[in-house]
C-alpha cells in the first residue's frame, strides 16, 4: 500500500504542465504588435544645464551673494547675456563688445580708445577667461557680477547690462 501511494504521489508531482503552442503564440504575437525598441537618448544643451544649474554654493565650498544682493533680476537673462558676449569674443566682434561697455573705463575713456587697445586687451589669455567661463560659477556681490578672477566686471544697469570694468 505503502508503495502505491508513493508511487501516485511520484506520478502527480511529475506531471508538469506541457508548453502549449497557443501560449507561445500569443506572446509572439504582442512582440509583434508592441516591438521592443531602446528609449532614445536625451539631447543635452550643456549651455542650458548650466544656466539652469544651481549657483549657490560653488564646488570649493564659496558662497557668492545672491542675485538680488548683486543688483541682477533676471540671472538667467544675464547668462544669456554672457553666452552671446562669450561667441562675440571668440569671433572678435569689437563693435559688438564695446556696444556694451559702460564708458568711461579705467584704462579706456572712450569707445575709440577701447577700439584700438581691443587685440591688446582681449589677448589669448583674456579670451581663454572668456571661453571657459562656466555660467554657473559666476561670481558676484555687491559691486555686480564677474567672470575668470575679477578681469571681466558686469553690472545691470537700466539700459541693460555693461561691463563696468576690465583688469588687465
Amino acid at each position: 500500500m505503502r508503495y502505491l501511494l508513493l508511487l501516485v504521489l511520484c506520478y502527480s508531482c511529475n506531471t508538469a504542465a506541457t508548453n502549449n503552442k497557443q501560449d507561445s503564440s500569443i506572446v509572439d504575437g504582442a512582440k509583434e504588435l508592441l516591438p521592443v525598441q531602446p528609449a532614445p537618448t536625451p539631447v543635452v544643451n550643456p549651455q542650458a544645464e548650466q544656466i539652469k544649474a544651481q549657483d549657490t554654493t560653488f564646488e570649493d565650498g564659496s558662497i557668492p551673494s545672491s542675485w538680488q544682493n548683486a543688483g541682477f533680476d533676471d540671472p538667467a537673462g544675464f547668462k544669456e547675456f554672457l553666452l552671446s558676449f562669450k561667441d562675440w569674443v571668440k569671433k572678435d566682434q569689437v563693435d559688438s563688445i564695446t556696444a556694451y561697455i559702460r564708458f568711461p573705463l579705467k584704462n579706456y575713456k572712450t569707445p575709440e580708445a577701447f577700439r584700438k587697445a581691443y587685440p591688446k586687451v582681449f589677448d589669448d589669455s583674456l579670451k581663454n577667461v572668456v571661453e571657459t567661463q562656466r555660467l554657473d560659477r559666476i561670481w558676484r556681490n555687491y559691486q555686480g557680477a564677474m567672470i575668470g578672477s575679477g578681469q571681466i566686471w558686469f553690472n545691470a544697469l537700466p539700459e541693460g547690462y555693461r561691463i563696468i570694468a576690465i583688469n588687465k
